[in-house]
């Protein structure tokens, strides 16, 4: 095989030992045999044990942004819907990497684990911003172009559709669709609360020409509460 092809077989490998038993109880003989491949090759191409978990855990990353990315870009008049079905495809089709990605395989996250998860949730989150084509990232590619509650809100709109996720995974309630439209719902009410508090967050999703595709609708008139302050 060429050095790509066993680095991909050791890391599917990888993603099915570590799902499926502790970390500590995944060997380095146990991958590298699961694997097809000598424990010198394998430290050769990621260093150790927790070098090929590292790897495991990024791979399931990337597939997953990559999926819901797709989606969005594939269908801009209902973008938000077809990213939570390819996520929620995603993580069925994939519970063990899924499981893995947000179980912490190794047991306590440690700092590059975290910086994995949270470069996965970012990927999701500049997926979202830019389909909802707001100028100030249309034109400038830039979502930190955003107003920090609007980003706040998607981030932890975000980490709830993860926890959802996690529980559906178990339950298989509510049905797909149902989970879709509730999940779209509780998006667009999370992005309009935030515009009432924030003239800055309306001014943005005033000028977006994405929000139909979220299911999103502005008031017209003024729309931001007269908030006294402390």
């Amino acid at each position: 095989m060429a050095p790509e092809d066993r680095k991909r077989a050791l890391i599917e490998t990888a993603l099915g030992l570590f799902a499926s038993r502790p970390y500590e109880a995944v060997s380095v003989d146990d991958l590298a045999r699961a694997a097809g491949m000598s424990r010198p090759l394998l430290y050769h191409y990621y260093g150790s044990k927790y070098g090929v978990f590292l790897a495991a855990l990024q791979t399931c990353a990337d597939r997953l942004t990559s999926a819901v990315d797709r989606a969005h870009r594939s269908t801009p008049d209902d973008w938000l819907a077809a990213g939570l079905r390819a996520y929620l495809h995603h993580i069925r089709e994939d519970a063990l990497g899924y499981t893995t990605l947000l179980g912490h395989g190794s047991g306590t996250a440690t700092s590059e684990e975290e910086a994995i998860l949270d470069s996965a949730r970012e990927g999701i989150l500049v997926s979202l911003l830019e389909s909802m084509r707001m100028p100030q990232v249309c034109e400038a590619g830039d979502t930190t172009a955003v107003p920090d509650l609007l980003r706040s809100v998607v981030r932890g709109w975000i980490g709830l559709v993860e926890m959802i996720g996690r529980d559906w995974l178990r339950t298989q309630e509510p049905g797909r669709d149902q989970l879709v439209a509730l999940l779209r719902e509780l998006f667009g009410s999370s992005v309009l609360t935030a515009a009432r508090y924030d003239a800055h967050v309306t001014r943005c999703l005033r000028q977006a020409r994405g929000l139909e595709g979220a299911g999103i609708e502005l008031p017209a008139g003024t729309y931001v509460l007269s908030v006294a302050p402390e």
